[in-house]
């Protein structure tokens, strides 16, 4: 599929990247290479993530209005308040404003992280700066289902004006390869920023079922959780839970590929049933099984026993059994990683995400032009 689009007389691109946004954020950074790769010319005002508002504003706006415009500015993930100045300036240039939030403000900070408790003035200023940010934009983007109406329940947002792009993965780091042999001990990855949703403390209590001497449990990161998930692991035999710092993309993929079976989420707060992370598209494209929590958002595109294979949030023991379930069963174990790999591999890259877009921003009447089979 290319676009038929190309880049107007005035040299500006289709699809405008706009706020204080980190590129290689795998969200940005997967849509961007699938527009390009679809042929949609992008283009970006940016200013450095830490900036504040009272900086950033002039910055961006002085950017878009002397330099490079777009018919489509685009807000991605966490950029909530950069959206009211693309509102702004679309309206003065004739453009449509498309916004990514990828998470909102009050789910993260008060019903995930519990940063600040629920009805307090925070949680207001979080709740507002979600609601106008999703108000003003012409379409926004959910990742899931489950999420796109826990946008339109909990701020008032016409369900029509958002539309479910899922994440994907980046098919230039994340490629196929075949598991190591298993020489004794099967490797279990976990990765991520321990977060609430994550429930890392699930997979700490899972391993207090399972047998040190053939299992060996890696995880990777750090965050809000790592001190209370450090403790827990103490209380483990040694050399059963392994701690390894944030890597890179391509050391992760390479983790990954060490491995036999990842991890996904098992929390139990709400955030846990309305997204499904990176870091399951990203180990289904390796080509290994994954285990994680059931929930309506994981059951909007993938099968238990099938492709994925999922536990109930929360729950240690069954977390235990499913690990050990695929530990014993060679057959599954391949039968899952080959299934999901296949599937991610076909949908889920950058440049079917990126039709995707497209074909919802051209039903939406934000592009006039059309995708053409090439």
């Amino acid at each position: 599929m290319t676009w038929k689009g190309g880049r107007s007389k005035d040299q500006n691109p289709s699809v405008l990247f706009f706020g204080g946004y980190d590129p290689l954020y795998p969200r940005n950074s997967i849509i961007r290479k699938g527009l390009e790769r679809i042929g949609v010319v992008t283009g970006e005002c940016r200013t450095g993530i830490k900036r504040k508002v009272t900086t950033r504003y002039p910055v961006l706006a002085w950017k878009y209005l002397f330099g490079t415009r777009g018919k489509i500015i685009f807000v991605p993930d966490f950029r909530h308040k950069d959206v009211p100045l693309a509102y702004i300036l679309s309206r003065l240039t004739g453009g449509k404003v498309v916004f990514d939030p990828l998470v909102s403000r009050y789910e993260t900070r008060v019903l995930d992280r519990g940063e600040v408790s629920d009805g307090s003035a925070q949680a207001r200023h979080n709740r507002n700066i979600d609601q106008v940010s999703m108000r003003l934009a012409d379409i926004v983007l959910a990742d899931t289902k489950a999420h796109a109406e826990f946008y339109s329940r909990e701020f008032k947002i016409p369900r029509g004006k958002i539309e479910t792009l899922y994440l994907g993965f980046d098919d230039e780091v994340f490629r196929p390869v075949p598991p190591p042999p298993v020489d004794g001990t099967l490797k279990v990855l976990f990765y991520g920023s321990y977060l609430p949703l994550h429930g890392i403390e699930t997979i700490i209590e899972a391993a207090g079922f399972l047998d040190p001497r053939v299992l060996e449990i890696t995880l990777v990161g750090g965050g809000q959780t790592f001190g209370q998930v450090r403790q827990l692991a103490g209380r483990l035999k040694d050399g059963m839970v392994i701690f390894r710092e944030f890597m890179s993309l391509d050391e992760l993929a390479g983790t990954i590929a060490a491995s036999h079976i990842v991890l996904g989420v098992f929390g139990t707060t709400p955030k846990t049933g309305m997204v499904i992370p990176n870091k399951v598209f990203q180990s289904m494209a390796v080509g290994r099984p994954v285990i994680t929590a059931g929930t309506p958002a994981i059951e909007e595109i993938f099968r238990s026993e099938h492709d994925i294979l999922t536990v109930p949030a929360g729950n240690p023991k069954a977390l235990a059994d499913a690990i050990g379930r695929l530990a014993d069963d060679g057959t599954l174990r391949k039968k899952i990683a080959e299934n999901g790999s296949l599937m991610v591999r076909e949908r889920y890259n950058p440049p079917r995400i990126a039709e995707n877009l497209v074909s919802l921003l051209c039903q939406a009447g934000i592009l006039t032009q059309s995708p053409s089979e090439s």
